[in-house]
């Protein structure tokens, strides 16, 4: 789908309500081609997470700059903050996570998993997980499911427990976790 600025295109990999209305929280990637302005979101916090290419230099309106030049690196940041960014060399890809306020992203980490990791949210919280590798596995009670490099899971029962094991030590995965605001009947 297309930037909310029409500069770019974004792939929406979850959202809730999954309609096309106005979303409580939306987790995304998209590729940045060219240096330039990010979409403003008033209402919302944001989170960003480099993926795949050089990174960027982002400026963000009130927060100084932060510069995300290695895969996992983070920024979190006010979503209707004015915010730009200056790619430092070529294409960049980005993990972005948006939660509508009074909801909150309480991290965006970098995680890695040598033979076996048991991750469990905080009580009243969602988290998502993405891989940034391939040999890994994701179990949750009996069910275990091979991962490849980009593929997410999603833990929508607040304070869910899992297990990531690996055949390939070091491997790599982001972990978000945020509360979302509470369903209200207008929006």
């Amino acid at each position: 789908m297309p930037w909310k600025n029409g500069a770019g295109l974004t792939l929406e990999v979850a959202r809730d309500p999954p309609a096309p209305a106005e979303f409580g929280w939306r987790l995304s990637l998209a590729t940045i081609s060219a240096s330039g302005a990010f979409s403003s979101y008033p209402g919302y916090r944001r989170s960003v997470s480099l993926i795949e290419g050089a990174g960027f230099r982002l400026n963000v309106e009130g927060e100084g700059r932060m510069q995300l030049a290695s895969s996992g690196e983070s920024a979190l940041f006010a979503g209707g903050s004015n915010a730009s960014c200056e790619l430092i060399d070529g294409p960049s890809t980005d993990l972005s996570l948006m939660v509508r306020e009074p909801g909150a992203i309480s991290s965006a980490n970098l995680e890695t998993c040598d033979i076996v990791r048991s991750f469990a949210a905080p009580q009243g919280s969602l988290q998502a997980f993405f891989c940034l590798d391939d040999g890994l596995a994701f179990a949750l009670d009996d069910i275990v499911v091979p991962l490849g490099a980009q593929d997410t899971i999603l833990l929508l029962d607040r304070g869910t427990r899992c297990d990531f094991s690996t055949v390939r030590p070091g491997a790599r995965l982001m972990r978000l976790v945020w509360q979302s605001a509470p369903a209200t009947q207008e929006r």
